[in-house]
């Protein structure tokens, strides 16, 4: 009869614990996935370019004695980051993801603060190889047409960048892109 008695409160026990983590367990998903969303927002608003990022690399476009219509365009675009209210009625030329796409390229190709925010959400062998090798990625994407992950990775395998290295890159250059 006690070994009954045992049985049946370890039922219960089990019952109520399954009971209690049924309920708490979305609750906790819900909790962990709000606190999810407010980082990756918050690391979103940290990859967006800023004024001064685009500004130094203007100084380094200038340095390398790169194309002046491009230099022109992205300085537009500082000032439009520096005061949006005033250029709201004034007609883009470019949207803003192809002037994204642009500063990505050029930062590769030139580096500088830009960059670094490709080179800081890569692994550590991605970052030496953007180092090194910017001019050659930036060569590899700027064709590119629908710009995805797989897209961007194929077309720097095709340049000759390692596999994990490409996926890794364009994986980063995605989060900054979007």
């Amino acid at each position: 009869m006690y070994v009954k008695h045992n049985h049946i409160r370890i039922a219960a026990a089990t019952a109520l614990t399954a009971v209690a983590l049924g309920v708490a367990a979305p609750a906790a998903s819900a909790a962990e996935a709000h606190r999810d969303l407010a980082a990756n927002s918050q690391a979103a608003e940290s990859l967006q370019p800023t004024a001064e990022d685009v500004r130094d690399l203007i100084s380094r476009m200038r340095a390398d004695g790169a194309d002046a219509n491009q230099i022109r365009e992205f300085e537009d675009y500082a000032k439009q980051l520096e005061n949006p209210d005033a250029h709201k009625r004034s007609k883009r030329a470019l949207g803003m993801g192809t002037i994204v796409r642009k500063l990505i390229v050029a930062g590769l190709r030139h580096g500088g603060a830009w960059a670094g925010k490709i080179v800081g959400k890569v692994s550590k062998k991605s970052g030496a190889f953007i180092s090194r090798n910017g001019g050659k990625i930036a060569d590899a994407i700027e064709d590119v047409e629908g710009w995805s992950e797989t897209a961007l990775a194929i077309a720097m395998v095709k340049a000759g960048v390692p596999t994990d290295v490409a996926y890794d890159i364009a994986k980063a250059i995605m989060m900054i892109a979007l």
